[in-house]
């Protein structure tokens, strides 16, 4: 009974809150503030109105009411704090002095539950802090003259509110402070603590503050986004680029490694190798590292010519200790003969590999096309022998001629539909020329403008300027067709389809996007394989599980590749990747006439 007079009162409440009438609302959250005095929800809700009214002396005692309530709801805690920082930028400074001073008075009376008291400290620190000799840690430190202090202060607690209340403090400061070492040390702490968003709160402090390069923080921020994984905020305080990679040292450059792999930056991924080349040249733990990184992203050339500057900085360094036998040179030769040995026939391996895998996507192709093929045939010839089988008896009607010939026609059909969708990768009548891929992607879309407007489907092109390809452009607007028909399938009705082009010194990259229900992770790896398909092949609608599977030969064709962007959370994102167009000179050209 009691929860359906307080739905009333908060029914009635918001209809009155909608409609204008603010003080009529007041009125009533007060009478509701009383007939249920222990829910937080009414408290909360006059907080609310009062604040709409721009009177936050009111505001604040009924959010203070609400804060006394919340000990068996301590989830809620963060309306409470978003009002109080609201608060601190509309009160005067000896309301809010007064305010701090009547919550800290209702925590030492019990008015405010220890759970809700630590939610305090953890999100507004020091005002709410008690003791007075943590209270005086948090000013010891601003000086990195009580460096040993603090350090053994924060060892010693157990109480992660404390923790992350002075990191959060320290992150805060607006005076200048000459803390550096000990800043350093708390983003430790927090790091070893698992208190990522206070470690990169300070650490966007410290960046902010510092006017130069500091390697040491760079590469702590990466390092928590890395193990978080997330970079969304070292995306907001770094410029990934060539100047980063360029200043940086080896353990920053250790770190973006990661980060341009997990994007999928080649570009700057292989500048990042080629840059930790430089410095492997001279440093074997350096030259060891690479090494390791170049076997992970399978570059083995790179990896062996690695393995080569290893052994001979090896071999340098113990000439210049004065500790080499003729023994040790011997066994040094015979070992790099081996790994030589071994790297060849690890490359032949992969290859073998490359070929094999090959060879049974081309046995499931077939497997799977004398499959496809054989169902509508099979059907022709049972009609046929039915039809047949009447006839002898002298069964058969004009009706029944008709419906074999319909029969005939739709299988044919089918298998026609079958063989056209293999016709871009197989075709011999391709006519290669420059075209601009912006018009070419423009035209499939507009080619399919009804279909998209008749599902309520829209769509936007963005790029940067016009990239230009060689080839068959007819081939290539294959692969949008396939992808804008897939995505319309997947969105069924009202969404949006997204492409974005661009283009870097070495290649042409676009992202296609829609907001449909995305691909299950389940199916993520067998989208490009020939009749893998989740849709009815009979449906008229595709459904054959040739569409991604021509696409992906298409773009083999030049030279590209095709992939599902895994970390793509709003639908499904292809990323599709094309060595650029680059106009050879023609050499005659230059000759003097």
């Amino acid at each position: 009974m009691d929860l359906n007079i307080e739905k009333q009162y908060s029914e009635k409440i918001s209809n009155l809150r909608y409609n204008g009438e603010i003080d009529e609302a007041i009125k009533v959250c007060l009478e509701a503030t009383k007939n249920f005095q222990q829910n937080n929800f009414f408290y909360k809700l006059l907080g609310d109105l009062y604040a709409q009214k721009n009177n936050y002396v009111d505001a604040a005692n009924a959010y203070f009411e609400q804060l006394k309530r919340l000990g068996t709801k301590p989830d809620q805690f963060k309306t409470f704090a978003r009002f109080y920082k609201t608060l601190t930028t509309k009160v005067t400074p000896e309301f809010l002095i007064d305010y701090q001073n009547r919550i800290s008075q209702a925590i030492q009376n019990g008015e405010i539950p220890k759970n809700i008291h630590s939610c305090l400290i953890e999100s507004f620190g020091a005002p709410f802090i008690f003791d007075k000799e943590i209270l005086e840690f948090f000013h010891k430190s601003d000086d990195d003259q009580f460096f040993d202090e603090v350090r053994q202060f924060v060892s010693s607690t157990r109480d992660n509110s404390i923790v992350r209340a002075l990191v959060l403090y320290q992150s805060g400061r607006t005076k200048v402070t000459r803390n550096t070492k000990t800043k350093m040390f708390l983003l430790s702490v927090a790091e070893k603590k698992k208190l990522y968003p206070e470690a990169l709160q300070l650490i966007g402090k410290m960046i902010y503050k510092s006017k130069k390069f500091n390697p040491l923080i760079i590469r702590t921020l990466l390092r928590i986004s890395r193990k978080q994984g997330d970079y969304n905020y070292a995306e907001n305080v770094l410029n990934f680029n060539n100047e980063l990679i360029e200043k940086s040292d080896f353990n920053v450059l250790y770190e973006l490694v990661y980060y341009f792999d997990t994007t999928n930056n080649d570009e700057l991924l292989d500048k990042t190798l080629e840059e930790m080349l430089h410095k492997a040249q001279s440093s074997i733990p350096i030259a060891r590292t690479l090494y390791n990184f170049y076997l992970t992203f399978n570059k083995f050339d790179e990896a062996q010519a690695v393995s080569e500057l290893i052994q001979k900085l090896t071999s340098e360094q113990k000439t210049k200790s004065r500790k080499i036998k003729s023994s040790q040179k011997q066994r040094e030769e015979q070992q790099l003969e081996s790994e030589q040995i071994v790297w060849q026939k690890l490359k032949d391996l992969v290859s073998e590999q490359e070929h094999n895998r090959q060879m049974i996507a081309l046995r499931d192709l077939i497997k799977g096309f004398s499959h496809e093929l054989g169902q509508p045939i099979t059907n022709i010839r049972y009609s046929v022998q039915l039809q047949e089988m009447k006839i002898q008896r002298g069964l058969s009607s004009t009706n029944d001629i008709k419906r074999l010939f319909t029969t005939i026609l739709e299988q044919t059909a089918r298998i026609g539909t079958l063989l056209e969708r293999f016709r871009p990768i197989v075709s011999s009548k391709s006519q290669s020329a420059l075209f601009s891929v912006n018009d070419c992607i423009s035209q499939v879309f507009d080619d399919l403008d009804d279909r998209l407007r008749d599902n309520l489907i829209t769509y936007n092109i963005t790029a940067e300027n016009e990239l230009i390809l060689f080839g068959d452009r007819i081939q290539f607007s294959q692969v949008f067709y396939n992808l804008i028909l897939n995505s319309i399938q997947a969105i069924n009705s009202n969404g949006t389809i997204e492409v974005e082009l661009s283009q870097t010194s070495d290649e042409i990259i676009i992202l296609f996007s829609d907001d449909g229900p995305g691909i299950p992770a389940e199916h993520e790896k067998k989208i490009f394989e020939p009749f893998f398909s989740t849709k009815d092949p009979t449906s008229g609608n595709g459904g054959e599980g040739l569409g991604l599977f021509v696409v992906w030969n298409i773009l083999r064709m030049y030279g590209g590749t095709i992939q599902v962007n895994l970390k793509y959370k709003n639908g499904a994102q292809f990323i599709i990747k094309i060595p650029a167009y680059k106009e050879e000179k023609d050499s005659e050209s230059h000759t003097n006439h």
